[in-house]
């Protein structure tokens, strides 16, 4: 498994981010995930979200207002599971997505993020990059906030 290190903590693993929240996963950090996802997505278009279980609403409502001021439009589907979002990127034609649940077991928030089509962002396809966008922390705002849309 390939580990970054963003902001002196490892929650930048193979298939996705992870962290307690507060202590590896702050709002700080959730609203750079969003301006480094909007920035790194290779094609323009709307970014799709859905939150999983007990996530961290806060969480999730940092990388919504993350991608937005990048001028990224989101849509929120509310409550929806990872077959719920990835159907809805291929479906509706998102240029991408993000999944927000609580992995009970470890006692940590997980992030998911993924491009068009519905295809995972892992440590081979960009999840790289975008530890590198969040680290550098170089964002420059859209001249247009996003609109957000909710489905819920």
């Amino acid at each position: 498994m390939i580990y970054y290190t963003v902001m002196n903590s490892n929650i930048f693993k193979g298939m996705d981010i992870r962290g307690v929240v507060g202590t590896d996963l702050t709002v700080a950090t959730a609203w750079d995930i969003g301006k480094a996802l909007a920035d790194w997505l290779p094609t323009a278009g709307s970014v799709v979200i859905s939150k999983y279980g007990t996530a961290n609403q806060q969480l999730v409502n940092a990388i919504i207002e993350g991608l937005r001021l990048q001028g990224r439009s989101v849509v929120d589907l509310g409550e929806g599971d990872k077959i719920v979002l990835t159907e809805a990127i291929i479906h509706e034609g998102y240029s991408g997505g993000v999944l927000v649940s609580h992995d009970t077991m470890a006692d940590e928030v997980t992030i998911e993020l993924y491009r068009e089509e519905g295809k995972l962002i892992d440590s081979e396809s960009g999840l790289g990059d975008i530890a590198v966008l969040v680290e550098a922390g170089n964002f420059v705002p859209a001249a247009v906030k996003g609109n957000l849309a909710t489905t819920a």
